[in-house]
């Protein structure tokens, strides 16, 4: 097993959520080079460090280390847009492993589902609680990786621990299913 300690967040209303504990994501204290490795034939446009994707189309990023930080900022075109990132995923991948952000309950929900693309499709029981859609549909994300230990953290709203093995030293990438979304401030750190 593997022990996973978050941080309490306690917010203006009195909820509680959790998010990443600052001494464990400041170890990641190397910065990772980021290449684009492949990307979709359709539907991307790089400029500057930003990524605009639309549905259907991916960004294939170069190989992780054993241990990473990735984070970056997605911005959403509307609450029904469907996106999320890949894990062992090459170029000539039969399947891969997703983690993605669904829009439920009309866009005023989203849930992470788990998904063996081009294999299982989604698996049951892997899968997040709901949380709210943000107002501005702007998400701050934050994927801690240890070995094959997965920690997502959205908006500090949502902490996600799902255990991927093969995720060290493969690429991985960025994936837009449906609508339209902007991906910047992207950041991959190692120890």
């Amino acid at each position: 097993g593997a022990l996973v300690a978050h941080k309490l967040i306690q917010h203006e209303d009195g909820s509680l959520t959790l998010g990443p504990v600052d001494g464990f994501a400041n170890k990641y204290n190397k910065t990772s080079d980021t290449k684009v490795m492949a990307q979709s034939e359709n539907g991307v446009q790089v400029n500057n460090g930003t990524y605009s994707l639309s549905a259907g189309s991916y960004v294939l990023f170069n190989r992780l280390n054993v241990h990473n930080k990735i984070t970056f900022k997605v911005t959403a075109s509307t609450a029904l847009d469907k996106f999320g990132f890949s894990f062992c995923r090459g170029t000539d991948s039969e399947k891969f492993y997703s983690v993605i952000v669904n829009p439920e309950e009309n866009g005023a929900k989203k849930k992470l589902n788990f998904e063996e693309e081009g294999g299982k499709g989604f698996i049951s029981g892997a899968d997040s609680y709901f949380f709210d859609t943000p107002s501005d549909n702007v998400y701050d994300i934050t994927i801690l990786t240890d070995n094959s230990v997965c920690v997502v953290y959205i908006n500090d709203v949502l902490a996600y621990t799902n255990r991927i093995y093969g995720m060290q030293k493969n690429c991985w990438s960025i994936n837009c299913y449906d609508g339209n979304i902007t991906v910047n401030d992207l950041n991959v750190m190692y120890y």
